[in-house]
Protein backbone atom coordinates (compact mmCIF):
# COMPACT_ATOMS: atom_id res chain seq x y z
CA UNK A 1 0.00 0.00 0.00
CA UNK A 2 0.96 3.62 -0.46
CA UNK A 3 0.53 5.11 3.01
CA UNK A 4 0.53 8.83 3.75
CA UNK A 5 1.43 9.82 7.33
CA UNK A 6 0.14 13.13 8.69
CA UNK A 7 1.72 14.15 12.02
CA UNK A 8 1.68 17.50 13.74
CA UNK A 9 5.38 17.97 13.17
CA UNK A 10 5.87 20.85 15.59
CA UNK A 11 5.57 18.33 18.45
CA UNK A 12 8.06 15.47 18.59
CA UNK A 13 5.66 13.05 20.29
CA UNK A 14 3.25 13.16 17.32
CA UNK A 15 6.17 12.58 14.95
CA UNK A 16 7.85 9.81 16.93
CA UNK A 17 4.78 7.58 17.33
CA UNK A 18 4.13 7.59 13.60
CA UNK A 19 7.80 6.92 12.93
CA UNK A 20 7.74 3.79 15.10
CA UNK A 21 4.81 2.37 13.12
CA UNK A 22 6.13 3.60 9.77
CA UNK A 23 9.40 1.71 10.28
CA UNK A 24 7.51 -1.57 10.65
CA UNK A 25 5.23 -0.88 7.69
CA UNK A 26 8.23 -0.04 5.49
CA UNK A 27 9.92 -3.27 6.53
CA UNK A 28 6.78 -5.10 5.38
CA UNK A 29 7.07 -3.58 1.91
CA UNK A 30 4.67 -0.66 2.06
CA UNK A 31 5.51 2.74 0.58
CA UNK A 32 5.54 5.42 3.27
CA UNK A 33 5.34 9.16 2.63
CA UNK A 34 5.14 11.85 5.32
CA UNK A 35 3.74 15.36 5.16
CA UNK A 36 4.91 18.07 7.50
CA UNK A 37 8.18 19.43 6.18
CA UNK A 38 8.86 23.04 6.97
CA UNK A 39 10.93 25.42 9.07
CA UNK A 40 10.87 25.05 12.85
CA UNK A 41 9.26 21.60 12.66
CA UNK A 42 10.55 18.20 13.82
CA UNK A 43 10.55 16.92 10.22
CA UNK A 44 14.33 16.45 10.35
CA UNK A 45 13.73 13.36 12.48
CA UNK A 46 11.52 11.97 9.71
CA UNK A 47 14.13 12.73 7.07
CA UNK A 48 16.84 11.13 9.21
CA UNK A 49 14.81 7.91 9.04
CA UNK A 50 14.91 8.07 5.23
CA UNK A 51 11.25 8.90 4.59
CA UNK A 52 10.12 11.34 1.90
CA UNK A 53 8.49 14.41 3.44
CA UNK A 54 6.17 16.91 1.76
CA UNK A 55 5.21 20.40 3.00
CA UNK A 56 1.71 21.26 4.17
CA UNK A 57 0.05 23.92 6.28
CA UNK A 58 0.24 23.60 10.06
CA UNK A 59 -0.88 25.96 12.79
CA UNK A 60 1.92 27.87 14.48
CA UNK A 61 2.60 26.00 17.74
CA UNK A 62 2.91 29.26 19.68
CA UNK A 63 -0.66 30.18 18.72
CA UNK A 64 -2.06 26.67 19.22
CA UNK A 65 -0.47 25.91 22.57
CA UNK A 66 -1.05 29.42 23.93
CA UNK A 67 -4.77 28.92 23.35
CA UNK A 68 -4.72 25.49 24.94
CA UNK A 69 -2.73 26.70 27.95
CA UNK A 70 -5.15 29.62 28.33
CA UNK A 71 -8.02 27.11 28.54
CA UNK A 72 -9.66 28.26 25.31
CA UNK A 73 -11.97 25.49 24.15
CA UNK A 74 -12.11 27.00 20.66
CA UNK A 75 -8.48 26.07 20.08
CA UNK A 76 -8.60 26.44 16.29
CA UNK A 77 -10.11 29.27 14.26
CA UNK A 78 -12.47 28.42 11.40
CA UNK A 79 -10.16 29.87 8.77
CA UNK A 80 -7.24 27.83 10.18
CA UNK A 81 -9.24 24.60 10.04
CA UNK A 82 -10.40 25.44 6.51
CA UNK A 83 -6.81 26.02 5.42
CA UNK A 84 -5.67 22.75 7.04
CA UNK A 85 -8.38 20.78 5.23
CA UNK A 86 -7.52 22.33 1.87
CA UNK A 87 -3.82 21.67 2.47
CA UNK A 88 -4.55 18.03 3.32
CA UNK A 89 -6.52 17.61 0.12
CA UNK A 90 -3.74 19.15 -1.97
CA UNK A 91 -1.33 16.55 -0.56
CA UNK A 92 -3.87 13.78 -1.27
CA UNK A 93 -4.08 14.85 -4.91
CA UNK A 94 -0.29 14.81 -5.20
CA UNK A 95 0.31 11.50 -3.42
CA UNK A 96 -2.91 9.58 -4.21
CA UNK A 97 -2.54 7.41 -1.09
CA UNK A 98 -4.30 4.13 -0.40
CA UNK A 99 -4.43 4.96 3.31
CA UNK A 100 -3.92 8.05 5.48
CA UNK A 101 -2.59 7.64 9.03
CA UNK A 102 -2.64 10.72 11.26
CA UNK A 103 -1.24 11.65 14.66
CA UNK A 104 -2.21 15.06 15.99
CA UNK A 105 -3.63 16.23 12.63
CA UNK A 106 -7.16 17.23 13.66
CA UNK A 107 -8.24 18.14 10.11
CA UNK A 108 -7.56 14.70 8.65
CA UNK A 109 -10.84 13.03 9.65
CA UNK A 110 -12.71 15.67 7.66
CA UNK A 111 -10.37 15.86 4.67
CA UNK A 112 -10.08 12.07 4.30
CA UNK A 113 -13.85 11.77 4.72
CA UNK A 114 -14.52 14.32 1.97
CA UNK A 115 -12.13 12.55 -0.44
CA UNK A 116 -13.29 9.08 0.65
CA UNK A 117 -9.77 7.91 1.55
CA UNK A 118 -9.38 5.15 4.17
CA UNK A 119 -8.25 6.82 7.37
CA UNK A 120 -6.58 5.68 10.60
CA UNK A 121 -5.19 7.62 13.53
CA UNK A 122 -2.87 7.14 16.47
CA UNK A 123 -4.31 8.80 19.55
CA UNK A 124 -4.37 8.76 23.32
CA UNK A 125 -7.46 7.59 25.15
CA UNK A 126 -7.77 11.07 26.66
CA UNK A 127 -8.59 12.43 23.17
CA UNK A 128 -11.46 10.03 22.49
CA UNK A 129 -15.15 10.17 23.36
CA UNK A 130 -14.82 6.71 24.95
CA UNK A 131 -12.55 7.67 27.82
CA UNK A 132 -13.85 6.45 31.17
CA UNK A 133 -12.21 9.21 33.21
CA UNK A 134 -13.14 12.91 33.01
CA UNK A 135 -10.78 15.19 31.17
CA UNK A 136 -11.94 18.10 33.31
CA UNK A 137 -12.98 16.81 36.76
CA UNK A 138 -15.92 19.09 37.54
CA UNK A 139 -16.72 17.22 40.75
CA UNK A 140 -13.20 16.87 42.07
CA UNK A 141 -14.16 18.92 45.15
CA UNK A 142 -16.31 16.00 46.32
CA UNK A 143 -15.02 12.90 48.12
CA UNK A 144 -13.62 10.56 45.46
CA UNK A 145 -16.15 7.84 46.33
CA UNK A 146 -18.97 10.23 45.35
CA UNK A 147 -17.21 11.88 42.40
CA UNK A 148 -16.73 8.48 40.71
CA UNK A 149 -20.51 7.97 40.55
CA UNK A 150 -20.79 11.27 38.67
CA UNK A 151 -18.18 10.41 36.01
CA UNK A 152 -20.81 9.68 33.30
CA UNK A 153 -22.45 13.06 33.89
CA UNK A 154 -19.05 14.76 34.04
CA UNK A 155 -18.02 13.20 30.73
CA UNK A 156 -21.28 14.13 29.01
CA UNK A 157 -21.10 17.74 30.23
CA UNK A 158 -17.48 18.32 29.24
CA UNK A 159 -17.96 16.83 25.76
CA UNK A 160 -21.17 18.76 25.09
CA UNK A 161 -19.53 21.99 26.14
CA UNK A 162 -16.35 21.38 24.14
CA UNK A 163 -18.12 20.25 20.97
CA UNK A 164 -20.56 23.17 20.95
CA UNK A 165 -17.94 25.84 21.60
CA UNK A 166 -15.43 24.45 19.08
CA UNK A 167 -18.18 23.72 16.56
CA UNK A 168 -16.24 24.19 13.30
CA UNK A 169 -15.73 20.44 13.06
CA UNK A 170 -19.48 19.72 13.20
CA UNK A 171 -20.13 22.41 10.60
CA UNK A 172 -17.75 20.77 8.13
CA UNK A 173 -19.26 17.34 8.81
CA UNK A 174 -22.78 18.59 8.09
CA UNK A 175 -21.75 20.65 5.08
CA UNK A 176 -20.13 17.65 3.38
CA UNK A 177 -22.50 14.96 4.63
CA UNK A 178 -19.69 12.94 6.18
CA UNK A 179 -20.61 9.40 7.22
CA UNK A 180 -18.97 9.98 10.61
CA UNK A 181 -19.67 13.22 12.46
CA UNK A 182 -16.43 14.92 13.44
CA UNK A 183 -16.40 16.91 16.68
CA UNK A 184 -13.85 18.70 18.80
CA UNK A 185 -13.83 15.63 21.08
CA UNK A 186 -13.13 12.98 18.43
CA UNK A 187 -11.23 15.01 15.79
CA UNK A 188 -7.92 13.24 16.49
CA UNK A 189 -9.37 9.74 16.01
CA UNK A 190 -9.73 7.67 12.83
CA UNK A 191 -12.66 7.36 10.44
CA UNK A 192 -11.99 3.65 9.94
CA UNK A 193 -9.39 2.65 12.55
CA UNK A 194 -8.25 4.21 15.82
CA UNK A 195 -5.02 2.99 17.41
CA UNK A 196 -4.85 3.96 21.08
CA UNK A 197 -1.24 4.28 22.24
CA UNK A 198 -2.16 3.44 25.82
CA UNK A 199 -2.82 0.48 28.10
CA UNK A 200 -6.14 0.02 29.83
CA UNK A 201 -4.61 0.05 33.32
CA UNK A 202 -3.36 3.57 32.66
CA UNK A 203 -6.34 4.97 30.73
CA UNK A 204 -9.56 2.92 30.89
CA UNK A 205 -12.37 3.27 28.34
CA UNK A 206 -16.10 2.57 28.17
CA UNK A 207 -18.38 1.32 25.35
CA UNK A 208 -15.41 0.94 23.02
CA UNK A 209 -16.36 0.28 19.34
CA UNK A 210 -14.81 -2.54 17.31
CA UNK A 211 -12.60 -0.19 15.27
CA UNK A 212 -10.85 1.19 18.38
CA UNK A 213 -7.88 -0.82 19.65
CA UNK A 214 -5.42 -0.55 22.51
CA UNK A 215 -1.96 -1.15 21.09
CA UNK A 216 0.23 0.02 23.99
CA UNK A 217 2.70 2.90 24.22
CA UNK A 218 4.70 3.71 21.10
CA UNK A 219 8.06 4.81 22.48
CA UNK A 220 10.69 5.81 19.95
CA UNK A 221 14.36 4.93 19.98
CA UNK A 222 16.31 7.48 17.95
CA UNK A 223 19.42 5.36 17.55
CA UNK A 224 21.53 8.31 18.70
CA UNK A 225 25.17 7.84 19.53
CA UNK A 226 25.86 8.48 23.23
CA UNK A 227 27.52 11.78 24.12
CA UNK A 228 31.26 11.88 24.72
CA UNK A 229 30.82 11.90 28.52
CA UNK A 230 28.69 8.72 28.61
CA UNK A 231 28.18 6.91 30.97
CA UNK A 232 27.32 9.56 33.57
CA UNK A 233 29.43 9.67 36.72
CA UNK A 234 27.58 10.76 39.86
CA UNK A 235 30.03 10.25 42.74
CA UNK A 236 27.39 8.30 44.62
CA UNK A 237 24.63 10.90 44.17
CA UNK A 238 21.14 10.06 42.98
CA UNK A 239 20.79 10.79 39.26
CA UNK A 240 17.79 12.78 38.02
CA UNK A 241 16.79 12.82 34.33
CA UNK A 242 15.10 16.12 33.43
CA UNK A 243 13.43 16.12 30.02
CA UNK A 244 10.82 18.75 29.21
CA UNK A 245 9.93 17.74 25.66
CA UNK A 246 10.08 20.19 22.77
CA UNK A 247 7.26 22.57 23.74
CA UNK A 248 7.85 23.40 27.43
CA UNK A 249 7.14 26.96 28.50
CA UNK A 250 6.48 26.24 32.15
CA UNK A 251 9.82 27.32 33.54
CA UNK A 252 13.47 28.09 32.98
CA UNK A 253 16.18 25.59 32.10
CA UNK A 254 18.63 28.02 33.65
CA UNK A 255 16.76 27.86 36.97
CA UNK A 256 16.62 24.06 36.83
CA UNK A 257 20.36 23.89 36.12
CA UNK A 258 21.31 26.06 39.10
CA UNK A 259 18.74 24.39 41.38
CA UNK A 260 20.22 20.95 40.78
CA UNK A 261 23.77 22.13 41.40
CA UNK A 262 22.83 24.14 44.50
CA UNK A 263 21.17 21.19 46.21
CA UNK A 264 23.90 18.65 45.58
CA UNK A 265 22.01 16.47 43.12
CA UNK A 266 23.27 14.97 39.87
CA UNK A 267 21.22 15.33 36.70
CA UNK A 268 21.02 14.83 32.97
CA UNK A 269 19.06 17.74 31.45
CA UNK A 270 17.81 17.62 27.86
CA UNK A 271 16.40 20.84 26.44
CA UNK A 272 14.69 19.53 23.30
CA UNK A 273 16.40 22.22 21.25
CA UNK A 274 14.62 24.95 23.22
CA UNK A 275 17.71 26.42 24.89
CA UNK A 276 19.75 28.11 22.16
CA UNK A 277 22.04 30.22 24.33
CA UNK A 278 23.23 27.76 27.00
CA UNK A 279 26.91 28.60 26.55
CA UNK A 280 26.23 32.34 26.76
CA UNK A 281 24.47 31.76 30.09
CA UNK A 282 27.36 29.70 31.43
CA UNK A 283 25.38 26.46 31.31
CA UNK A 284 27.55 23.50 30.44
CA UNK A 285 28.24 19.91 31.37
CA UNK A 286 30.09 19.49 34.65
CA UNK A 287 31.15 15.83 34.90
CA UNK A 288 29.93 14.14 38.05
CA UNK A 289 27.31 16.84 38.65
CA UNK A 290 25.27 17.85 35.64
CA UNK A 291 25.07 16.82 31.99
CA UNK A 292 23.42 19.19 29.50
CA UNK A 293 22.32 18.08 26.02
CA UNK A 294 19.70 19.11 23.46
CA UNK A 295 18.68 15.49 22.85
CA UNK A 296 19.80 12.12 24.15
CA UNK A 297 18.63 8.52 23.78
CA UNK A 298 15.83 8.63 26.34
CA UNK A 299 15.73 4.92 27.07
CA UNK A 300 19.41 4.82 28.01
CA UNK A 301 19.14 7.97 30.13
CA UNK A 302 16.18 6.52 32.02
CA UNK A 303 17.98 3.24 32.64
CA UNK A 304 20.81 5.20 34.24
CA UNK A 305 18.65 7.49 36.38
CA UNK A 306 16.72 7.14 39.63
CA UNK A 307 13.71 9.25 38.64
CA UNK A 308 12.39 11.32 35.75
CA UNK A 309 11.30 14.97 35.82
CA UNK A 310 9.19 15.88 32.78
CA UNK A 311 6.30 18.01 31.50
CA UNK A 312 3.82 15.16 31.84
CA UNK A 313 3.76 14.14 28.18
CA UNK A 314 2.24 10.74 27.52
CA UNK A 315 5.24 9.35 25.66
CA UNK A 316 7.76 10.39 28.30
CA UNK A 317 5.61 8.94 31.08
CA UNK A 318 5.36 5.59 29.35
CA UNK A 319 9.06 5.59 28.57
CA UNK A 320 9.81 6.15 32.25
CA UNK A 321 7.37 3.46 33.35
CA UNK A 322 8.82 0.98 30.87
CA UNK A 323 12.10 1.40 32.75
CA UNK A 324 10.38 1.28 36.15
CA UNK A 325 11.27 4.87 37.02
CA UNK A 326 9.01 7.14 39.12
CA UNK A 327 7.99 10.51 37.70
CA UNK A 328 7.69 14.14 38.70
CA UNK A 329 5.52 16.03 36.20
CA UNK A 330 5.19 19.78 35.66
CA UNK A 331 2.22 19.99 33.25
CA UNK A 332 1.40 23.15 31.31
CA UNK A 333 -1.49 21.94 29.09
CA UNK A 334 -4.64 19.95 29.97
CA UNK A 335 -3.43 16.70 28.32
CA UNK A 336 -0.34 16.72 30.50
CA UNK A 337 -2.37 17.52 33.60
CA UNK A 338 -4.69 14.61 32.78
CA UNK A 339 -1.67 12.33 32.45
CA UNK A 340 -0.26 13.45 35.78
CA UNK A 341 -3.53 12.83 37.60
CA UNK A 342 -3.19 9.21 36.48
CA UNK A 343 0.45 9.10 37.55
CA UNK A 344 -0.52 10.21 41.05
CA UNK A 345 -3.52 7.85 41.19
CA UNK A 346 -1.26 4.91 40.32
CA UNK A 347 1.27 5.92 42.97
CA UNK A 348 4.16 6.24 40.52
CA UNK A 349 4.86 9.95 40.81
CA UNK A 350 4.05 13.49 41.89
CA UNK A 351 2.55 16.47 40.05
CA UNK A 352 3.89 19.99 40.56
CA UNK A 353 1.91 23.01 39.38
CA UNK A 354 4.00 25.37 37.23
CA UNK A 355 2.86 28.33 39.34
CA UNK A 356 4.12 26.59 42.48
CA UNK A 357 7.49 25.92 40.85
CA UNK A 358 7.76 29.53 39.71
CA UNK A 359 6.86 30.81 43.18
CA UNK A 360 9.34 28.57 44.99
CA UNK A 361 11.68 26.31 42.96
CA UNK A 362 12.45 24.36 46.13
CA UNK A 363 9.15 22.48 45.68
CA UNK A 364 10.91 20.47 43.00
CA UNK A 365 13.75 19.55 45.35
CA UNK A 366 11.19 18.56 48.00
CA UNK A 367 9.37 16.33 45.51
CA UNK A 368 12.66 14.73 44.42
CA UNK A 369 13.58 14.03 48.05
CA UNK A 370 10.13 12.59 48.74
CA UNK A 371 10.32 10.14 45.86
CA UNK A 372 13.89 9.12 46.64
CA UNK A 373 13.00 8.59 50.31
CA UNK A 374 9.74 6.68 49.64
CA UNK A 375 10.43 3.23 48.18
CA UNK A 376 6.81 2.62 47.16
CA UNK A 377 7.11 5.05 44.24
CA UNK A 378 9.91 3.00 42.71
CA UNK A 379 8.19 -0.28 43.59
CA UNK A 380 4.92 0.81 41.96
CA UNK A 381 6.77 1.99 38.85
CA UNK A 382 8.64 -1.30 38.59
CA UNK A 383 5.36 -3.17 38.96
CA UNK A 384 3.84 -1.18 36.11
CA UNK A 385 6.97 -1.81 34.04
CA UNK A 386 6.26 -5.53 34.17
CA UNK A 387 2.80 -4.90 32.68
CA UNK A 388 4.35 -3.10 29.70
CA UNK A 389 6.82 -5.81 28.75
CA UNK A 390 6.27 -7.80 25.55
CA UNK A 391 3.44 -5.67 24.13
CA UNK A 392 5.06 -4.96 20.70
CA UNK A 393 2.73 -2.02 19.98
CA UNK A 394 4.26 -1.07 16.60
CA UNK A 395 3.79 -4.62 15.30
CA UNK A 396 0.22 -4.68 16.60
CA UNK A 397 -0.49 -1.34 14.92
CA UNK A 398 0.94 -2.58 11.61
CA UNK A 399 -1.09 -5.79 11.87
CA UNK A 400 -4.31 -3.84 12.40
CA UNK A 401 -3.53 -1.45 9.53
CA UNK A 402 -2.87 -4.33 7.15
CA UNK A 403 -5.92 -6.27 8.32
CA UNK A 404 -8.18 -3.24 7.95
CA UNK A 405 -6.91 -1.74 4.70
CA UNK A 406 -4.84 -4.25 2.70
CA UNK A 407 -6.19 -5.00 -0.77
CA UNK A 408 -4.78 -8.51 -0.72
Amino acid sequence: MKILCLPYTHTLSHVSRLLVVARVLRERGHQIIFAGAGPATKSRFIENEGFATLPFYQIDPNHLFDRIRDGKMKFVAEDELDRMIQSDREVYREVRPDVVIADGRFSSMISAGIDNIPHAAIVNVSSTEYRALPYVPFFDWMPQSLARHLYPLNLWLEMQLFDNVANSFKKWSIQHGLKKTVTATNCLTGNDLTLMADVEEYFPTRNLPDDYHYIGPLTWQQGMAPPAWWPPQTSGKSLIYITMGTTWVGGSFENLYHLIRKHGLAAIITTGGQLKDAADKGLKTVPGEIYLEEFIAGEEAMKACDLVVCHGGNGTIYQALEQGRPIIGIPTIPDQDFNMRRVEALGVGIKIKPADLEKDPRVLVAAIRKILDTPTYRENAEGFSRKLQGLKPADKAADLIERTFSKN
